[in-house]
């Protein structure tokens, strides 16, 4: 019998082919944006890392404000907690680095990690080639051996087979090649290349601590023994001595952190209401074909067909209609993680390798799922009404009218669920755009043309450039070089880009001052030369910039932000004052102050807003550097040249990551415009469909009140009594719709507000807007029904009457 009733539901739905079609177009897009999104959600939060027992790994280090992630610890403090906490089985660390390697084919720049040995068998890799590197590796002064990934031994090696042993140069050392990884392996990020991370004692740097649960251990056990161990250590740990706290979590919620994790979740939630927006749609729909066929329904039922045949066919039509907005959907999905890949990939923030937003078992079992589920959303109610045949009424004349009127009732309540959702979604999507429009506006300081500030960066090697003066070599006979072009108006050479690009966030204290009760206060700092200032059009408010008074072994200088001036010397003249860096080390140091800048913004404008201050890089030394050209023409145009001048210095030093300033201003904002982006296009997808279902209910109301439209004009009713009547009609439902939308919209923008996204809850320009919109919108819905009003005959009217 099923076969016999299939066959008849695709045979009713060929003879209907616009019906089948928009209903697939609907139901299509609807499913299209929640796959999209759970694909967002499997890959970002459901699928585990690639590591055997992954749920076992944490990441130790000390917490970030509002519970976001967890910062790196100095080498120091790692070797002072390494080995004695039993509730952990072994622990690794890492430190995310860019390599230049030169080979036959030239110098180029890859992205690269230090590992200590441990680390691979942490995450249970094994090489392809060769082996892992040893304790001898790691000694600092061996002879320098490195490990490559999969990918590199292919495109650059040319997958040989002896290429375990090679001598290559990497960061300007000579090094040799001891093993190759997997090419589904490039931890933590991209990695290419992985170095051995040498500890040397009295030299701290920053790691990334990486650990396994012991046997039978907990993550809130192994937590309770940590703080036991970091109370006992007190002040030997320089981040306590800071009143940091030291912490643990599960290693996964550092890649994809809670904030994300719940951006992504708001995302999804998003589409499941535009998914309801839809079916509510598509349900409408068939209640409107249900009731044309309310006739041969009756005479079905007459002749025996049994409820639950009429039931089942009605739940088969909305099952086919859904197997069809599946396959519409899931391209949809497919489209949009590819459009996702390529925008974070084109402005560097791509996610780490082993997430994947494509096809898999999860995403399949999901759409089927989400096709059932939307079956039973759309058909239930047609299926219901379609079984409930009264053969009696409905083949009475006139019964149409009467049954049409319940269906009435139930599209307006349809109708009036559908706006409440898109007033929903469209307050979310004016929350994110206001939010994208003040980061936009957010003024970095800089004065010049960031679209005519070419920016690139090179990596400065310990074994090049061993110290500050050596360095500072390199920085002003490249910038001279680069200053005597006649394209080029500035330059200037540091590690940071105003708006884009920062150095480090540091501790920082006036001279005197006692550890405040919260901690030191925390400034951006970025490392610069003398021409930093001018290239970047950043005016000083009191002193001087640098210049060739701040030798390198003269005494420390630092030109500070207003806001630090005033946060460590409040109501005194900074200039002269001296500055205290890193005062919670052990041989803090002690900067004068020669400067003061208005205002200055270094990190990207989605970072949390610090005050800044800036060093000579004569006096600090740079392990990478940011060049910045000013240019009198396209600066684009200028990267040939500045790969040159560079080749010119050093041959062996490649030029990557190059920008407009401009450019990279809007890279450190992707995050925020793709979430404003996503949100903007559930809210218009939501408002398209809910101006579709009230043009429907209208237009099937007009058709049912024809009668009673012609009978109006008969006895004298004109234009604007007919227009009344079906504006009462409209305005009823759009009210109902706005004030329920505005009251849950209330709580949801206090959930939506962020201040790293600069987003804020209760907007009143927002919700004033999305009225406005919503009822614009719904009296354009309805023209074309009140056309259809006006122009009724009451003589064609009444004619059956």
């Amino acid at each position: 019998m099923l076969p016999l009733e299939l066959r008849n539901t695709w045979r009713r739905l060929a003879r209907k082919p616009g019906y089948s079609l928009l209903s697939i177009a609907v139901l299509g897009v609807g499913l299209g944006a929640v796959l999209f999104l759970f694909g967002l959600v499997n890959g970002l939060v459901l699928e585990p890392m690639p590591f055997p027992h992954a749920d076992r790994l944490v990441a130790i280090g000390y917490a970030q404000p509002k519970n976001v992630g967890v910062d790196n610890m100095s080498s120091d403090e790692y070797a002072a907690i390494d080995g004695r906490l039993d509730t952990l089985e072994l622990t690794g660390i890492y430190n995310e680095t860019g390599v230049d390697l030169v080979s036959d084919r030239g110098a180029r720049h890859y992205p690269g990690c230090e590992i200590s040995q441990n680390m691979l068998p942490l995450l249970g890799v094994q090489p392809l080639l060769g082996r892992n590197f040893s304790a001898e590796d790691m000694r600092a002064g061996a002879a320098l051996s490195v490990l490559i990934g999969e990918r590199l031994w292919r495109d650059v090696f040319g997958a040989s087979q002896d290429v375990v042993g090679r001598a290559i140069r990497v960061n300007g050392e000579p090094a040799s090649v001891v093993g190759v990884l997997p090419g589904d392996f490039a931890f933590p990020s991209d990695s290419q290349v992985w170095l051995p991370t040498r500890l040397r004692t009295g030299d701290a740097f920053d790691v990334d601590v990486v650990a396994r649960l012991a046997p039978g251990a907990t993550l809130s056990q192994a937590r309770a023994a940590l703080d036991n161990l970091a109370e006992s250590l007190g002040n030997d740990l320089a981040g306590q001595r800071a009143g940091r706290e030291l912490t643990m979590k599960p290693l996964s919620l550092i890649f994809v952190n809670e904030r994300t994790r719940s951006y992504v979740w708001l995302m999804f939630a998003a589409g499941v209401l535009v998914l309801l927006l839809a079916c509510s749609n598509v349900a409408n729909l068939q209640l409107g074909q249900t009731l044309d066929r309310q006739r041969e329904l009756a005479v079905r039922s007459a002749l025996g067909a049994s409820r639950g045949r009429l039931l089942r066919e009605q739940l088969l039509e909305s099952l086919l209609l859904a197997l069809g907005a599946t396959v519409v959907a899931l391209a949809i999905q497919q489209l949009g993680a590819s459009w996702i890949r390529d925008v974070f990939a084109a402005n560097g923030k791509a996610p780490p390798y082993f997430v994947h937003l494509g096809l898999d078992w999860r995403l399949f079992l999901f759409a089927l799922v989400a096709a059932v589920s939307s079956t039973a959303l759309v058909g239930m109610a047609p299926a219901w009404r379609a079984s409930r045949t009264d053969v009696h009424d409905d083949l009475r004349d006139g019964a149409k009218g009467s049954r049409g009127g319940a269906f009435a009732r139930l599209a307006k309540g349809v109708v009036v669920v559908e706006i409440v959702l898109t007033v929903i979604l469209l307050i979310g999507a004016g929350t994110f755009i206001r939010g994208l429009n003040r980061m936009l506006a957010t003024n970095v300081g800089s004065q010049a043309d960031a679209s005519h500030i070419l920016t690139a960066s090179i990596t400065l090697f310990p074994s090049q450039y061993p110290d500050a003066e050596s360095q500072a070599r390199l920085v002003d006979g490249l910038g001279q070089r680069l200053r005597a072009e006649a394209d080029v108006e500035a330059a200037t050479i540091g590690n940071t880009i105003p708006g884009a690009r920062l150095g480090s966030h540091e501790f920082v204290a006036a001279l005197g001052q006692p550890r405040p009760p919260n901690g030191y206060a925390i400034a951006q700092m970025g490392t610069v030369d003398d021409h930093f200032a001018s290239t970047y059009g950043l005016p000083l408010t009191a002193g001087r910039f640098f210049d060739a008074r701040d030798l390198f072994d003269g005494a420390d200088v630092v030109v500070v932000e207003k806001t630090l001036a005033d946060l460590l010397w409040p109501g005194r003249d900074p200039l002269g004052q001296q500055l205290v860096l890193h005062p919670q080390a052990e041989k803090p140091r002690t900067l004068n102050v020669i400067g003061v800048i208005a205002s200055m913004q270094l990190d990207g404008a989605m970072q949390a807003s610090l005050p800044s201050m800036l060093v000579s890089t004569r006096q600090f030394p740079l392990r990478s550097a940011t060049i910045a050209v000013r240019t009198r023409a396209s600066a684009t145009a200028f990267v040939p040249r500045l790969e040159s001048l560079v080749a010119g210095v050093d041959a062996q030093t490649p030029v990557y990551a190059t920008f407009t300033q401009a450019r990279a201003i809007e890279m450190s904002r992707i995050s925020a415009v793709v979430l404003t982006q996503v949100f903007t296009f559930v809210g218009l997808v939501a408002l398209l469909l809910a101006a579709a279902g009230l043009y429907g209910m209208l237009s099937f109301s007009v058709a049912q009140r024809t009668r009673e439209f012609g009978i109006r004009r008969a006895v004298g009713a004109g234009a604007g009594a007919i227009t009344a009547c079906v504006a009462r009609q409209l305005l009823w439902q759009v009210v109902i719709g706005l004030t329920i939308g505005i009251g849950l919209s209330l709580p949801w923008s206090n959930v939506l507000a962020d201040p790293k996204l600069q987003t804020r809850g209760h907007e009143g320009g927002v919700f004033f807007v999305v009225i406005a919109v919503v009822v614009v919108v719904a009296f354009l819905s309805a023209l074309l029904p009140l056309y259809r009003a006006l122009r009724v005959d009451p003589v064609v009217a009444l004619r059956y009457e």
